[in-house]
């Protein structure tokens, strides 16, 4: 059934000849009342839904119903790929046994009850690069690319002690060194000849060890000119793996190194290699899926981020009112003219008229309301993860305070950006109203 034109009173529909039904106060010929015109065609058609006004892009009200619906509907971001982290993990692991090898004992490696003997934990540690080992060539086989890790984890085999244990367990531990580099060289090219992003990660856990573990094996090593060794090399492998490594890790350990490097820049107290020592342990516990970046934050935590996001969301809308004003006054001046349409067009005429231009356009209200919905939702997601990661930074970074000295001094600093001295301002902030930031027992 067609209908042709509307009724003035809004409530009354023209059909087709035949169809006429009482009722209209006015006595038009030809009309249906739209509650049964509805009705009827939600009959025939299972499902459909009437279009109100007979134009088929709705009201001026289903832009707003548009925006709310969209505005709530934050899309989901990529997907963490657990292999990424348990290659960066293996990597870690890897760097942690050469580090014994050549001085004597594993800084990083936690100590376990009753398993807390050199024997014990070297055996802990080489179980560990098995089992990592073996889940990464489960995971290759299953992507049938022809190369595995059979060769390495035979080669994990040689790596354990004997039974009993040797007396000099480091001497034990130093003979192997050959042999774990092999590994790791190993390694490192089947991973990279598989899958570049878990090569990747396996470098990534490698550099963060050393590092890390730099200064306190090696007393010339001082803890700037570790960060300057390995900083670009592991700021590029964060960056182009955060969409793979567990959500905010890989951001959150960026900009937790931008805080040990401006601090750095500016402190002379010392060289704190005990503090970064720490710190790559707590950075390993996100970056391998132990720990979530988010469990060490608190209420207060998320109170300072919302209110950072609430106040570069006002910021925004002020550069964005002083860049695009003749806009914004066109925007109030067209929604005014829709409010007095809705009020005033009794006759319905003019807002058929708008809603035949937009149809032209391929248009509808709600798809208009829609499309500013995504866009808001989208923008104020992005904007939330960044607070985040700057938050969990703030949590778990442990370079040293500075001093109000110290902090004026940052802005004149020419490696430092302003950003960063910003956030190193609010980072001393926090860690003076809230010490005690752990998330596991110290090392």
């Amino acid at each position: 059934m067609r209908f042709r034109q509307v009724c003035p009173r809004a409530m009354w529909e023209t059909a087709d000849e035949g169809a006429c039904v009482s009722g209209c106060e006015r006595g038009h010929p030809g009309i249906r009342c739209l509650q049964f015109v509805g009705k009827e065609k939600a009959m025939a058609t299972p499902g459909a839904t009437a279009t109100s006004g007979g134009n088929g892009v709705g009201n001026i009200s289903d832009a707003v119903a548009g925006l709310a619906a969209q505005a709530v509907k934050l899309p989901a971001g990529p997907t963490p790929d657990p292999n990424v982290a348990t290659a960066f993990a293996l990597g870690w692991s890897i760097g942690d046994a050469l580090t014994w090898a050549h001085v004597g004992g594993c800084l990083h490696l936690p100590k376990v009850p009753d398993l807390d003997s050199d024997a014990d934990r070297w055996k802990l540690l080489i179980n560990q690069i098995t089992s990592r080992l073996q889940k990464l060539q489960n995971h290759l086989k299953d992507a049938g690319d022809g190369l595995d890790l059979s060769g390495e984890l035979s080669a994990c085999t040689g790596l354990h002690l004997p039974s009993p244990p040797p007396a000099e367990v480091n001497a034990a531990v130093a003979a192997k060194a050959d042999a774990l580099a092999s590994l790791s060289d190993d390694a490192m090219a089947a991973l990279w000849s598989t899958e570049p992003a878990l090569g990747k990660a396996y470098q990534l856990g490698r550099h963060l060890e050393q590092m890390c573990v730099g200064p306190t094996v090696d007393k010339k090593v001082s803890v700037t000119q570790a960060l300057r060794d390995h900083a670009d090399i592991v700021h590029s492998l964060l960056i182009t793996l955060a969409s793979k490594l567990p959500a905010n890790s890989a951001h959150a350990t960026y900009n937790s190194l931008r805080l040990w490097w401006a601090t750095l820049h500016v402190n002379v107290d010392g060289d704190p290699a005990k503090e970064l020592l720490q710190q790559g342990w707590r950075w390993r516990e996100v970056l391998a899926g132990e720990v979530a970046g988010k469990d060490g934050l608190r209420l207060a935590d998320y109170m300072m981020a919302t209110d950072s996001v609430a106040g570069q969301l006002a910021q925004a809308a002020k550069q964005i009112a002083k860049r695009f004003y003749p806009w914004l006054i066109a925007a109030v001046v067209i929604a005014c003219a829709g409010i007095a349409l809705i009020v005033l067009d009794t006759t319905g005429t003019i807002t058929a008229g708008l809603a035949a231009v937009l149809a032209v356009f391929s248009l509808t209200w709600k798809g208009i309301g829609e499309f500013f919905g995504r866009v808001a939702a989208r923008g104020e997601e992005d904007l939330w993860d960044a607070e985040l990661d700057w938050a969990i930074a703030y949590r778990f970074t442990l370079c040293p305070r500075l001093g109000p000295s110290a902090l004026k001094a940052l802005p004149e600093v020419p490696e430092i950006d302003n950003p960063t001295a910003a956030h190193v301002a609010r980072f001393n902030t926090w860690k003076n109203a809230w010490p005690d930031v752990s998330f596991t027992a110290d090392k």
